[in-house]
């Protein structure tokens, strides 16, 4: 070997040395450039998490591009996240205003509708008949608009997440008690006959909600129902789901129309002589759905309906 061998294999393997520890100080230089970004992405998200986002905790101008585009999402985030709450906050405020501002002229309505009743009654037959269709009209709107809120007001809080719904697991017999005991004296009022099964079945769900749902269903039962029907609920359980069933044996509902009795303020033109506003199936079936529930409806005219209420097990 050569002089000049050996000098050009010292200059390679010099020029190898140097290359690798070019490569090695790149390699050591981007993971640390790359650990440090890391770091700092991971600090903003962090901070969003836990709502300690600001936009002063972070310069923008000693950001890279990279980070640059995560801190103008995580800022905008910040920023919608707290308008939505304050929107959220504004709604819950003009939701307890109205239904704060309403109660006393429905109560007071109400009040002077008995007040008038009484007085008719003491005038004598006279002025009773033509006076008492005419108060019990009064009242009837009274309870008709005092419905109306009231459903209004609970659908937008149950919207707008202002009241939860907590599920739990437990025997759905005491919300089947509820019902029975608040519409036994409407249902006999109509001469309708209410079935409602015992049963120790369990499910998830939150117990005033489900109540709430579950009343809507066998008020439009008995409502649609005519003298002398039958309305009955019953229990099914399955793997997953326990089923309840609400039947009746009235009027029925088109095919066509199964499809938007759950659309808000929805009233089909068959039932137009009856009282009803359109909100209680349609917060029954988001009550269920928020609790991981469904609901489901099989009719047929003239032959009754049945509503299905799906609760997890």
């Amino acid at each position: 070997m050569t002089v000049k061998d050996e000098y050009l294999i010292s200059f390679m393997a010099a020029l190898i040395i140097v290359l690798a520890a070019a490569i090695i100080f790149v390699i050591i230089y981007h993971r640390k450039r790359y650990k440090k970004l890391a770091n700092s992405i991971e600090e903003m998200i962090a901070a969003a998490i836990d709502g300690s986002f600001e936009q002063k905790k972070f310069d923008e101008t000693k950001l890279s591009s990279i980070e640059n585009s995560m801190w103008r999402f995580l800022n905008d985030s910040s920023l919608s996240s707290s308008n939505l709450a304050d929107q959220k906050k504004k709604i819950q405020t003009l939701i307890s205003d109205i239904s704060h501002q309403t109660v006393t002229p429905i109560a007071n309505i109400t009040l002077y509708s008995e007040l008038l009743e009484e007085q008719a009654l003491q005038l004598g037959s006279s002025y009773e008949d033509g006076m008492k269709e005419e108060i019990t009209a009064i009242r009837e709107q009274a309870d008709k608009l005092d419905f109306l809120i009231q459903s209004l007001v609970k659908l937008s809080r149950l919207e707008n997440g202002i009241i939860t719904v907590n599920a739990k697991k437990d025997n759905i017999q005491k919300v089947l008690s509820a019902v029975d005991n608040q519409m036994k004296a409407k249902a006999k009022h109509k001469q309708i006959e209410l079935m409602v099964t015992k049963t120790q079945e369990q499910a998830v769900f939150d117990a005033k909600w489900t109540e709430e749902a579950i009343m809507n269903i066998v008020d439009n039962a008995i409502k649609y129902t005519p003298v002398c029907g039958k309305v009955s609920i019953s229990v099914e359980p399955y793997q997953i789901f326990l089923r309840i069933d609400i039947k009746d044996n009235g009027i029925g509902i088109a095919e066509e129309e199964q499809g938007r009795i759950f659309t808000r303020f929805y009233r089909s033109t068959e039932v137009s002589d009856k009282a009803g506003v359109g909100v209680g199936l349609y917060l029954a079936r988001e009550v269920i759905n928020a609790q991981n529930g469904y609901i489901k409806v099989k009719s047929k005219i003239g032959e009754g309906s049945t509503f299905s209420v799906f609760l997890l097990r």
